[in-house]
């Protein structure tokens, strides 16, 4: 499991856009607020069009939702998924890791209850 303290050190080196605003963050910042800025970069990366980084941005997500704690899967779950799934086309759904597509799916059902 990964541990919450190198979420976002994790992501600033995948991520070379995100490699600056996650050295921002301090380590004890809360998980939900590192996937918030993982999001809004996710989502700005939809809104241009930069298709390889948003199917690298979701590789990321996946990987933190299969091997993070509890928080971070929760992070993903109710910060990524949501602020993404409005913004998401079938294009942008269809890179989703099959995981992430199940939680989209589970969200959606969920709100429209």
């Amino acid at each position: 499991m990964l541990p919450d303290s190198k979420i976002s050190q994790l992501i600033g080196l995948q991520i070379p856009g995100l490699s600056f605003p996650m050295q921002q963050l301090t380590a004890k910042e809360k998980v939900s607020k590192v996937i918030h800025t993982f999001a809004d970069y996710t989502g700005n990366m939809i809104r241009h069009e930069q298709l390889q980084e948003v199917k690298r941005c979701f590789t990321i997500a996946g990987v933190l939702y299969r091997n993070g704690s509890s928080a971070v899967r929760n992070a993903i779950e109710s910060v990524f998924i949501y602020a993404l799934s409005p913004i998401l086309c079938t294009q942008h759904r269809d890179m989703l890791p099959s995981s992430l597509r199940t939680v989209r799916i589970q969200h959606l059902q969920t709100i429209a209850l």
